[in-house]
């Protein structure tokens, strides 16, 4: 017998319910939108993934025009980036990008693929940052793509914000939000990060290589919020007031003004980023002894600061320190930054060969910065010498950011822990 799948939103959802809900969360007839959905978070859809761009379409009206990044799943940027020159042998056997022919991401959802194989769908020209569009202003969209900082001016972002364009996010995380690149190019702040990699193109019927230079879409910024710096733009943009909350289907869904978007992220930028930024810091890790006492119980009441619910007066916190400091199957690690306690570490032998990580807390003014890295180093290796052969963190199952943070440093999902083999 089949059975819905699990990971699906419950409920059937149809495709005109999609476009009902898009026109409720302010899509109008004509509207040029760029798309970003989550098909598993709108539920389970009546018809296929299809259907959401089918009501798309239905809400925005045969005047209106939808566009999605769609990327390239062959593009050679994770191999040349860097390179300073080519590789004869990457340059022979790699297949160039064909716009008509290339396969979209197929990790950034199963609908990049499917609009980019739509009926009188447009793409661009650019190997890598590649758009798809559908409708009357496609081609407007997607034409003469610089392949030299393809976010920039006369790129798909720039038109969709000339247009008066809008965003639109179905079940998406904010992080999502692939015109902030835009914002990072627009905004005259030091420091930006450039890469360049390369990638072939399709000339006729021939293939030419070219070097693409480009502000790095992984960290153009030196960003080390608690939170993706997107999803914080965005949420900081929704709470002045801007933006529309809904529902689409199942999905918590958003809808932004491109240009609006736009000028309020390239004024949140410089704000934040109008002196540089130092990108690396040295951290030292140091065991901690009854001396550090005062600044471990300095860290321990910031966490308790940051932590929601908590409420452990200090003198409660000084008598766990002191617990901890004496306890000869624990040590407990600090890391400091130019002499400033910054993070703190509690490293448990709780059996013959098992050990846990306690009390893990990185200073938020810091995080994003490789302090939790080191701090977990110097206690596995204590751990390792103390007999142990894995090692286990608890978090918190609504703790996101945490949960990335130690999937990051290689700890996998246990039946009740995130845990790692030593």
């Amino acid at each position: 017998m089949r059975r819905c799948s699990a990971s699906r939103a419950p409920g059937l959802v149809t495709r005109g319910q999609i476009a009902a809900n898009l026109q409720t969360l302010g899509v109008e007839p004509g509207d040029v939108v760029m798309l970003h959905a989550s098909v598993g978070a709108v539920g389970w859809i009546v018809g296929g993934p299809e259907q959401v761009l089918h009501g798309t379409f239905d809400a925005v009206g045969p005047s209106g025009t939808v566009m999605m990044y769609v990327g390239w799943d062959g593009s050679p940027y994770d191999v040349t980036l860097g390179l300073p020159a080519l590789p004869p042998q990457l340059a022979e056997v790699w297949p160039p990008y064909d716009p008509a022919t290339s396969h979209a991401v197929r990790s950034w959802g199963v609908l990049a693929e499917i609009l980019r194989r739509w009926p009188g769908a447009v793409r661009t020209g650019h190997p890598d940052s590649s758009f798809a569009a559908v409708g009357p202003r496609a081609a407007e969209l997607t034409e003469e793509h610089p392949l030299q900082y393809g976010m920039g001016e006369r790129s798909p972002l720039a038109k969709l914000c000339a247009v008066g364009g809008k965003v639109v996010l179905l079940g998406s995380p904010l992080s999502n939000v692939t015109l902030l690149h835009h914002a990072e190019h627009l905004a005259d702040v030091p420091g930006k990060a450039i890469v360049r990699y390369w990638a072939p193109i399709l000339e006729g019927e021939e293939a030419r290589w070219v070097e693409i230079e480009e502000f790095d879409t992984e960290g153009c910024l030196p960003w080390f919020g608690a939170r993706d710096m997107f999803e914080a733009i965005v949420q900081d943009y929704l709470q002045t007031g801007n933006g529309a909350l809904g529902q689409v289907g199942a999905a918590r869904s958003y809808l932004l003004d491109a240009t609006d978007l736009v000028a309020f992220a390239v004024e949140w930028i410089e704000e934040r980023f109008s002196e540089p930024v130092e990108r690396e810091i040295e951290v030292e890790v140091v065991t901690a002894g009854p001396g550090e006492h005062h600044e471990i119980v300095n860290l321990f009441a910031l966490m308790e600061e940051k932590t929601p619910g908590a409420f452990a007066q200090k003198r409660q916190l000084s008598t766990r320190v002191d617990e901890f400091l004496e306890d000869p199957n624990r040590r407990v690690f600090v890391a400091h930054v130019r002499a400033r306690p910054v993070g703190v570490l509690v490293a448990l032998k709780h059996s013959s060969d098992r050990g846990i990580l306690e009390e893990a807390f990185v200073d938020p003014e810091y995080r994003r910065r490789g302090i939790l890295r080191e701090l977990e180093i110097d206690a596995s290796g204590y751990l390792m010498e103390q007999g142990c052969r894995a090692v286990q963190v608890h978090v918190e199952i609504e703790n996101a950011a945490a949960r990335a943070a130690w999937r990051a440093l290689g700890y996998a999902p246990s039946e009740e822990f995130l845990e790692r083999p030593l």
